[in-house]
């Protein structure tokens, strides 16, 4: 399956919202499902990116996704519209959540609990309030690079940006691919460059940069789960470091850590089938 036919076989839809904003959204609903996933996306904010998870989960669940619209300005009108988009589809889900896909899930459950089943949180980090000095310090530091970074592309052509972010993720990892993971990796920058804007770039560095006003987060937090939390933090994955996902596992009660993902922070990509797989068989059992 090519992207053309996925976005044949599970065509968009949009919610207009009370407020009067649009929320676009693609959902398949599964008739034979057991559970429902919500597929969040990590900080490039384009869903169409993760198109095979979408397919190969909606074998096993209804499964919804979205870009994360520019009108929704912050996480926490984000987490609002979301809650909105369960609620009018009439499900309760999963939160299947990469990278900045898996903060916003944490936002999410923490604010609108009752829209959400379990969490898996891949490559990711928590907003804990007890982490360390240097976890914290580190994610400080990642969200200081998105306030320069947000100044230059007030004055970089995009064109050259697009190349920098692409550049960035094929040295996620650069050697011992094979041949389909460089295919899969060539289609991720593909349709990476053929969607992204300057003006949705902005709004998910202001994403990036206003998870910081959710720090503070305790076990307390996500009781609600206990046992329904799987953590995939791939052992080679360099952009968060060990006290980070330290202060991840810390957080969740009873969490499932799984670290044997290989692939660095894009293993999701190079390892589909066993990604999908380990997440199946996860929700399949608390279903």
């Amino acid at each position: 399956m090519n992207i053309a036919e996925f976005r044949q076989k599970y065509p968009a839809d949009t919610l207009v919202l009370p407020s009067g904003k649009p929320f676009p959204y693609r959902y398949y609903k599964n008739p034979q499902a057991k559970a429902t996933v919500v597929l969040l996306t990590g900080g490039i904010g384009l869903s169409d990116l993760l198109y095979l998870h979408f397919d190969r989960l909606a074998k096993d669940f209804s499964i919804l996704t979205f870009d994360y619209p520019i009108c929704f300005a912050d996480n926490k009108e984000l987490a609002q519209a979301v809650a909105a988009l369960l609620q009018h589809l009439g499900e309760k889900a999963w939160f299947v959540g990469q990278s900045l896909g898996g903060v916003v899930a944490q936002i999410i459950a923490s604010l609108y609990p009752e829209v959400v089943d379990g969490l898996i949180l891949s490559n990711t980090c928590s907003l804990a309030k007890d982490m360390s000095p240097s976890a914290y310090a580190h994610l400080m530091n990642m969200l200081k690079s998105q306030e320069k970074f947000k100044k230059l592309l007030s004055v970089l052509p995009f064109s050259a940006v697009k190349h920098s972010i692409k550049r960035v993720v094929l040295n996620q990892k650069k050697d011992g691919l094979t041949l389909q993971e460089k295919t899969t990796l060539e289609e991720f920058c593909s349709i990476m460059m053929d969607l992204l804007t300057k003006e949705y770039e902005r709004h998910m560095v202001d994403l990036l940069i206003d998870t910081q006003n959710y720090f503070g987060m305790t076990k307390e937090t996500f009781t609600t789960w206990n046992d329904r939390v799987l953590l995939m933090l791939s052992a080679d994955d360099a952009t968060f470091t060990q006290d980070c996902k330290g202060a991840l596992i810390s957080v969740m009660p009873n969490p499932t850590v799984y670290t044997n993902l290989t692939g660095g922070h894009l293993s999701l990509l190079f390892r589909l089938e066993e990604y999908v797989e380990y997440i199946t068989a996860y929700i399949s059992e608390r279903t």
